[in-house]
């Protein structure tokens, strides 16, 4: 486990994260520690998170039509 600290509009939090899963999201949390604009880059964030589960929800709905024919 790895705990970090993460600055978000003035506010420190520290969190806990499997090593792994921070090496996956290092890059996302040193651009939210870096930013000028963090709500941006939050909201940002979130949306690319939304549409990439958007895009995964509609490969699953294609696959699953594929298996009940």
């Amino acid at each position: 486990m790895k705990k970090i600290k993460v600055y978000l509009i003035g506010q420190k939090f520290e969190i806990e994260l499997e090593d792994e899963f921070y090496d996956y999201i290092q890059n996302d949390i040193m651009k939210l520690n870096n930013s000028s604009n963090q709500i941006k880059d939050i909201l940002d964030l979130i949306l690319s998170l939304e549409y990439k589960m958007y895009e995964n929800e509609q490969k699953m709905t294609n696959l699953l039509k594929k298996f009940e024919k």
